[in-house]
């Protein structure tokens, strides 16, 4: 599909990965359902010997969505997430996972992984919320980036997992919401979980009570969780979707769910002044305000080709004050108005 002018190439230049290791849980679960892995794999454009051979490395997001569809199919489960959750073991997580079990509790590996959640994935944000007696484990999906419902499924399914190794037990998952659509049955998560699941809910989120969270850890390290706490940093330093102009596109994604990005708040969420990220991005060639406009066309791209989002409402998402303003700009972008881009999107694609 070819229909305008867009440099889709440079709009794809920031890339959204998960680890390996979620595409090596995935194979676990379909070896214990019978279902041989390999060929699933060859369909989807992933090479499972090279991808075994090397559990820390990056999957493209696409690839990977295209994996959980294909596995939903082949095991005829909509709920087979749940069970490759129980798959995603911590050693295959590099030293992240070993990072949690070897925390002197839940609460405070929980309190840490937002922070280092890009070894994990880059392509949803991830952050707690708290409520007197509750913390609330949320993930959201970025705009314009496709995650698999199973993929939820199966992160809040591991997290439970790993917790229960932890402290012994699962009680302290209280309540699960979920943004995906009610499947046949709902009994599976109530089985998974051992709690109310809510779906169609407004976010992805496990809510976990505090108090048990805090509980002291029965692997706890603290040695160890130093030593890990380390090595984590050093892969997320060596990873390449963590360069500066990666990271400041993908804050800006993540940004645009909620407020106005700006250089200060992306700065922010990093640790360093915005001009120290003036002068990082200038290093790789590009600039703050040249981030933003390629994501704000690569999502104007994206939801004008694939949805039929009213054009206000989309002006709302990608942050412009009025209709008008986005209009404008996307004329200077594409030499045609939103509806003129999208009706000659369809006209090819007829």
């Amino acid at each position: 599909m070819s229909t305008a002018n867009i440099d889709t190439a440079n709009l794809n230049s920031t890339s959204y990965t998960t680890i390996a290791a979620w595409s090596l849980a995935v194979a676990r679960a379909l070896s214990v359902s019978q279902i041989e892995p390999k060929s699933l794999f060859h369909r989807v454009g992933l090479d499972l010997d090279a991808l075994e051979a090397q559990p820390s490395g990056r999957v493209d997001i696409d690839k990977m969505t295209r994996l959980w569809q294909a596995a939903e199919q082949a095991s005829a489960s909509d709920a087979f997430g749940l069970t490759v959750g129980q798959y995603a073991f911590p050693m295959h997580f590099h030293a992240l996972g070993q990072l949690m079990m070897s925390s002197d509790s839940l609460a405070q590996a929980f309190e840490a992984l937002p922070e280092y959640s890009a070894l994990v994935s880059n392509s949803g944000q991830i952050r707690l919320q708290r409520t007197p007696q509750w913390l609330g484990f949320t993930i959201s999906p970025l705009n314009g980036v496709e995650i698999s419902e199973l993929a939820i499924d199966a992160f809040f399914s591991s997290l439970m997992q790993q917790g229960k190794q932890m402290v012994g037990h699962r009680q302290f998952v209280r309540r699960v919401e979920l943004m995906r659509g009610a499947p046949k049955s709902i009994q599976p998560w109530q089985d998974c979980f051992g709690c109310p699941v809510v779906m169609k809910a407004a976010d992805n989120c496990m809510w976990m009570d505090r108090s048990m969270l805090e509980q002291s850890a029965l692997t706890k390290d603290p040695l160890l969780a130093e030593s890990n706490e380390l090595a984590v940093r050093q892969y997320l330093d060596n990873m390449r979707a963590l360069s500066w102009r990666q990271k400041t596109s993908q804050g800006i994604h993540a940004s645009l769910l909620n407020k106005e990005p700006t250089a200060a708040k992306i700065a922010q969420m990093y640790n360093i002044s915005e001009r120290s990220l003036g002068r990082y991005l200038q290093l790789e060639g590009t600039g703050f305000r040249e981030l933003l406009k390629l994501k704000r066309q690569e999502l104007a791209h994206h939801y004008l080709v694939n949805t039929d989002m009213p054009i206000n409402t989309l002006s709302d998402i990608l942050g412009y004050s009025s209709v008008s303003n986005f209009t404008r700009s996307f004329k200077s972008w594409q030499g045609s108005s939103p509806s003129q881009y999208r009706q000659k999107s369809r006209t090819f694609t007829g």
